[in-house]
């Protein structure tokens, strides 16, 4: 069975046997939930004042980089 969630905690309301589709479905809701997230996050490092990059140890180069990477990409 595909699990819904990379934590299992969350998976907790997936039923034992879920049929392909409800599957397929699931993996696609975790995707784009995942894309979503880089989306925002690049967004807001966009954002971010430079003298902060520290903080989150990184330099500018990497937020640079990572900034350019589309939403699908990891």
């Amino acid at each position: 069975m595909a699990l819904a969630f990379d934590h299992p905690a969350l998976n907790i309301h997936v039923p034992a046997h879920v049929s392909p589709v409800t599957q397929v479905l699931m993996a696609a809701v975790v995707m784009l939930v995942k894309w979503e997230t880089r989306a925002r996050t690049r967004a807001d490092l966009r954002e971010m004042d430079p003298s902060r990059y520290a903080d989150l140890g990184l330099t500018t180069a990497e937020v640079l980089r990572e900034v350019d990477k589309p939403f699908w990409q990891a």
